[in-house]
């Protein structure tokens, strides 16, 4: 990664500004994409739309590389960094890609979309953060 990686940092979720095609946005999150000496550290922490908490987290080199995962129903994953603005990732069962996202981010924004396939058909997933100040 580089420096002046525009996605890097904490962010903080505007539920308001989220769009979801099935589903509620959550009440509140916070999404951390940390540069490690050997990749990327992806951390999301949530508090559901029913008041549930949540955390998930992911590391891997950005470079679209397939790395394998224990996650139940996943057999790999990719990151790719597109630019110092656009993360990538994408989460596959075999084959079959069942989880697509895209991270963009300016000074102050990271806007994240996701297309994610459900036993119910495909369902997509639009994000708002706020950068930070810790």
């Amino acid at each position: 990664m580089e420096a002046g990686d525009a996605f890097l940092g904490s962010w903080e979720l505007i539920p308001a500004l989220c769009i979801y095609e099935k589903g509620e946005p959550p009440q509140s999150g916070t999404y951390t994409i940390a540069d490690t000496a050997d990749g990327i550290s992806i951390t999301i922490s949530w508090v559901d739309s029913a008041g549930e908490a949540h955390d998930i987290g992911f590391h891997a080199p950005p470079d679209g590389a397939r790395q394998e995962t224990d996650t139940p129903g996943l057999t790999h994953m990719t990151l790719t960094r597109i630019d110092a603005h656009t993360l990538d990732s994408a989460a596959f069962n075999d084959d079959v890609e069942v989880m697509y996202a895209r991270r963009r981010a300016d000074d102050d924004l990271l806007a994240i979309w996701q297309r994610i396939q459900t036993p119910a058909g495909p369902t997509s997933i639009f994000q708002v953060y706020r950068r930070r100040e810790d």
